[in-house]
């Protein structure tokens, strides 16, 4: 213990001497090369700092085998070699993974269609059999959604609760289904899933799936010409998922389906297909605005102390299958509601505060798995990390793990069986050094489950460019495998939202006029959404799913003072990515978040193979241009000093190893 103390003591004396020695020959460091004084300073002090990292690695160790191994998740899909339908009352054609839809006119009418009676059809073949909802949709129409997940002959019959009724019960038909010959690749590698234990979503297949999301809370709103416009620029800039809220949606699920909402779905209906047909995977939350569940459990049975009453239950559920009924089919993943995890809209409504306990989106998580034959991701959208994190403080939670960010309550969502990934809303600060708490709780304690920054600041609402594209890197390279990119006035259409205040992220003010005047299509020129994209294709040509955070191990690397930066690295660190995010030259934003040489220094890379060869690259995350490639070999003690970047702004280097064998 005393060694350990000894090492400690003498690593911060390292640092402070560093610290004091670069500024006493410091000045503001804009657009100059940094002095070789402080470059031999940096350089002597890195490699003594990597050292003693190392040293208490080895006698302290480390967190990084906390993560459970993967494992392939429970399938809802059943083992089944049915029977062949010779004579089936209808045959089909279609495609592997895209949704096709099926209608059946009832001969009888009911008072309540949607209360009164359930259909569901019984798709079979490759040996499985699925189980998938019908849905009323007005009038004496019940319509099924399915989707195929392999080429081959397909069977279905349909399951009715009032088995009277053959215009509903015992109809069959046989599908054809070839392999998808489109270009997108969700029905190319099939929908996405998580497996326990892989901090990544990937396609049905295996392949990893890139999260890249475009916010959309109020698709309500949004007009189907709107969504189609969107979703093709979205495309072409490479984002990969449309996450979205109901608000301003025109129909009303707290008191029943009913005829008069079939025009409002319907209109959903359309939105729902145009993203799905442009190859985005839908992030939706279901039925309305989180704070309207609780009229919906006043109006059908109340609350039983602040518990849903059994009736309540029975509706949510009834509700649950609705809503995968119709959606289901697409590539879509769940998130339940607006910050539900855990109650951010508790003061706006009159419901009992929801705990750990009795939150009762925990229902509507347990029904939507229950009827979704395709075991879409689930999450709860989280509020804000200064109030919920992954397990925070765990106060309340029933399992134990290391407390990295006392300061949130932990997730409502821990023990929800169908809950597998985590949907963060994290504004990480622009104008300093991550001190990475909430970054290791997200990688450290999430269960082995995905956490993705799923919210983060919106591009000219309360950041600009550079806060934007600064949220995705540090998402990626932090571990957590996800980035909902967000713009005004695509974030929620037409919501006027703090457009009256001026805000700042510490580097940019985002003035009310701009928010005032900022329209849609401006949204979809920002800079920063090209900018995301270019993120995408750099990481998805480093295997980003290979890639793991160091945080603040110094053993990895060693910041030089003033430098900001996220750092990972293969496990045997032959590929390395470093994401620097200090800046001084004002082409960034307003205002440098940075002072002296921060803007332009870098540090020292460690865990190298002693002597080894490595070449490095740099990449611009502003314009998505690489730099030549160049070599160097490591010292003796494995490190190697990076010294300035080719420029003072937010920059990536890729460091790759030769042959050391």
């Amino acid at each position: 213990m005393k060694f350990k103390k000894q090492i400690s003591l003498l690593l911060c004396v390292m640092m402070l001497f560093s610290s004091g020695t670069l500024t006493s020959f410091a000045s503001d460091g804009a657009g100059e090369e940094t002095p070789a004084i402080i470059n031999t300073v940096e350089e002597i002090a890195g490699i003594v700092i990597n050292y003693l990292a190392k040293l208490i690695n080895n006698i302290k160790g480390t967190d990084e085998t906390n993560i459970p191994s993967a494992t392939v998740n429970p399938h809802s899909w059943l083992e089944y070699n049915g029977e062949l339908i010779e004579t089936p009352e209808q045959m089909l054609s279609a495609q592997t993974w895209v949704a096709n839809e099926i209608a059946f006119e009832s001969e009888k009418s009911y008072a309540n269609p949607f209360g009164d009676v359930d259909v569901e059809l019984l798709l079979w073949g490759n040996g499985r059999l699925y189980k998938i909802p019908a849905f009323w949709d007005g009038g004496n129409v019940w319509k099924i959604r399915f989707a195929c997940p392999s080429a081959g002959e397909w069977y279905f019959r349909t399951v009715c609760t009032d088995e009277s009724n053959t215009s509903l019960n015992g109809r069959t038909g046989k599908v054809i289904c070839s392999e998808y010959s489109g270009e997108h690749d969700i029905y190319k590698h099939g929908f996405i899933t998580t497996n326990a234990g892989e901090k990544y979503f990937t396609y049905d297949d295996g392949t990893p799936f890139f999260w890249l999301g475009d916010t959309h809370w109020s698709l309500g709103d949004e007009t189907v010409d709107m969504v189609k416009t969107i979703c093709a620029q979205r495309v072409s800039q490479s984002f990969t998922v449309y996450q979205s809220e109901p608000i301003g949606a025109k129909y009303d699920f707290t008191n029943g389906i009913t005829q008069e909402d079939m025009a409002g779905l319907a209109d959903y209906d359309e939105k729902f297909a145009v993203i799905a047909e442009h190859g985005l995977v839908h992030a939706n939350a279901q039925f309305f605005f989180s704070y309207f569940i609780e009229p919906l459990i006043s109006n059908n049975g109340g609350f039983n102390g602040s518990d849903p009453s059994d009736s309540a239950k029975a509706y949510i559920e009834k509700a649950c299958r609705y809503w995968v009924a119709r959606y289901g089919a697409y590539p879509v993943v769940w998130t339940l509601g607006q910050e539900v995890d855990n109650d951010f809209y508790w003061s706006e409504t009159n419901h009992p505060e929801w705990g750990l306990d009795n939150n009762p989106y925990k229902l509507v998580a347990e029904y939507i798995a229950k009827y979704d034959a395709y075991d879409h991701p689930l999450s709860a959208h989280m509020e804000n990390v200064g109030a919920t994190s992954v397990y925070g403080s765990g106060e309340g939670a029933t399992d134990e793990c290391k407390v990295y960010f006392k300061d949130a309550m932990p997730s409502a969502f821990r023990d929800v069986k169908s809950h597998n990934f985590y949907a963060v809303q994290w504004h990480t600060s622009k104008t300093e050094q991550s001190d990475f708490r909430i970054e290791k709780d997200c990688w450290y304690n999430s269960q082995g489950k995905p956490a993705i920054n799923y919210e983060g600041q919106y591009c000219y609402l309360w950041t600009k460019n550079f806060g934007s594209r600064m949220q995705g890197w540090t998402a990626y390279l932090n571990g957590m495998y996800g980035y909902g990119w967000g713009g005004h006035d695509t974030w929620s259409y037409l919501n006027v939202y703090d457009e009256e205040n001026d805000s700042s992220d510490g580097v940019d003010t985002i003035t009310s006029e701009e928010k005032i005047n900022a329209t849609w299509q401006d949204a979809l020129e920002y800079e920063s959404s090209y900018q995301v994209g270019y993120m995408r294709g750099f990481l998805e040509s480093n295997e980003w799913h290979n890639l793991i955070p160091r945080f603040d191990n110094k053993a990895y690397f060693v910041p030089a003072n003033n430098v900001y930066y996220a750092y990972a690295g293969s496990e045997d660190n032959t590929e390395i990515v470093v994401y620097f995010y200090s800046f001084t030259d004002n082409a960034v934003a307003q205002n440098a978040n940075t002072k002296f040489y921060g803007g332009i220094k870098t540090g020292t890379v460690g865990n190298l193979v002693p002597n080894g060869s490595y070449t490095y690259q740099w990449f611009d995350p502003i314009s998505g241009e690489y730099s030549e490639e160049y070599e160097f070999t490591a010292t003796r003690f494995g490190t190697y000093y990076i010294g300035d970047r080719p420029q003072a702004t937010d920059m990536v280097l890729r460091i790759s190893a030769a042959d050391n064998s």
